[in-house]
């Protein structure tokens, strides 16, 4: 009979056999509290939190079948008002990355992601400070079992709310690893002020091979049209009309799109992965804003970015892509990007 199964089918078997044992990724943290915790996806919401494993995290030395996931609150933490949420979980293996190094969600999925739990209705008590560790009290329950055919993984929940939420003191259990440092770090050189306001303030992200680089502005008004571009060399032009604003650098290259902000959260403008030629090579950065009225401009600081080659060497690999609504800002987790995570800490599941 055996001769007649499929490979799938004897991929599947295995798998099955596999997951009699209860297991968590990272391994090892069945009975262990984690070094971390994470306050996405369930502190603040709406949120969506990506976490991910490589095959020396998850430890799998064959195909595992995945019917539940489970979480639990960080030891200490605890809940003074219950709530109820909207939740939707995706898993992927094959093709996934454990580094969840992209920004647009979909990215950081396998060939074979799947909607493991359908949007439901979650309730969450209220509850006293939890031990530590905690038990693995919150359920992420398959419509179907998942099978990692691969021993990478990257689990992606979703947390829908009408409006946003905090609940506070809430954070579930986390770990995270300590790399070993190489390299030149880069750096970011801030000059000259903003105008109209003062406090129309700019930075960057990303100023390493192999990171993203990622400018950001916070909008002095709603309705702004943000312009951003990139100049070789730093200059100081005061511009016609308008007293006390600066051209710090002159563009060699725009960003290909003028966003309008909805609210004054940071607003980032993504130039994609800094190649490897750009070590010790800069770049200068500044934004200008139009008002609603299109009668006012606004102009931010300069800044002088010189790129390096800094890097963190992990034993495993464990990462975290995530972003949330929260104050005036807001967040669609089906449509919105993510915004903050990087690779060394993730969230601790238990899968059954």
């Amino acid at each position: 009979m055996l001769r007649h199964l499929s490979l799938a089918a004897v991929a599947a078997l295995s798998a099955s056999v596999c997951a009699q044992t209860i297991v968590t990724v990272p391994q090892g943290y069945g009975t262990k509290e984690g070094e971390s915790s994470r306050h996405v996806p369930l502190r603040y919401t709406p949120a969506r939190a990506q976490f991910g494993y490589d095959a020396k995290a998850t430890g799998w030395k064959r195909p595992m079948v995945i019917r539940e996931l489970w979480a639990r609150p960080n030891g200490g933490t605890y809940l003074t008002t219950a709530f109820t949420i909207d939740c939707e979980v995706l898993i992927s293996s094959i093709g996934c990355d454990p580094e969840t190094k992209e920004f647009a969600w979909a990215k950081n999925h396998g060939k074979d992601v799947k909607v493991f739990m359908k949007r439901k209705s979650m309730s969450f008590q209220t509850f006293t400070s939890a031990p530590k560790p905690a038990p693995f009290s919150i359920q992420l329950k398959g419509d179907a079992p998942f099978v990692a055919i691969r021993p990478t993984l990257v689990v992606d929940w979703k947390a829908y709310s009408k409006s946003n939420e905090t609940h506070s003191n809430l954070y579930i259990d986390a770990t995270y690893v300590r790399g070993t440092s190489s390299g030149t770090y880069g750096r970011n050189k801030y000059f000259g002020r903003p105008c109209n306001p003062t406090t129309f303030y700019n930075y960057a992200t990303g100023y390493n091979v192999d990171n993203i680089f990622r400018p950001y502005c916070y909008p002095k008004g709603i309705g702004d049209f943000i312009i951003h571009w990139i100049g070789s060399t730093q200059t100081n032009l005061p511009i016609p009309g308008q007293t006390g604003c600066t051209l710090y650098t002159t563009p060699i290259i725009f960003y290909p799109s003028i966003p309008k902000a909805t609210n004054t959260s940071p607003m980032y403008f993504s130039w994609g992965k800094v190649p490897a030629f750009m070590k010790g090579a800069s770049v200068v950065t500044q934004f200008a804003a139009i008002d609603s009225t299109l009668k006012q401009m606004r102009w931010s600081r300069g800044i002088q970015t010189t790129f390096g080659d800094y890097k963190l060497t992990y034993p495993y690999t464990i990462s975290q892509r995530y972003a949330y609504g929260s104050g005036t800002r807001n967040f669609d987790p089906d449509k919105d990007p993510a915004l903050y995570g990087g690779k060394g800490s993730a969230a601790i599941f238990q899968i059954k």
